[in-house]
């Protein structure tokens, strides 16, 4: 992995969220934002979701699929 001295100007917001995350995780606050920036440049690409889609309605056309009350009893 390579290091870069980067210097951000970053909202109030931004900065108690990363702050929030330092304590949360309790690792430094570079790893943090190598985290946070990672996940931002994996975010996927629209042909990977429209792929999603697809699949989604083949399954579901398929007739795999679960009824909507089972989905909900297990998020409660």
């Amino acid at each position: 992995m390579m290091t870069v001295d980067v210097k951000l100007k970053l909202s109030d917001e931004v900065l108690e969220y990363l702050r929030h995350e330092v304590q949360n995780r309790k690792v430094p606050l570079d790893e943090v934002v190598s985290d946070v920036l990672a996940d931002y440049f994996d975010e996927p690409t629209k042909d990977e979701i429209l792929e999603s889609i697809r699949q989604s309605l083949r399954e579901g056309l398929a007739g795999k699929v679960r009824p909507v009350e089972d989905v909900l009893a297990e998020l409660n």
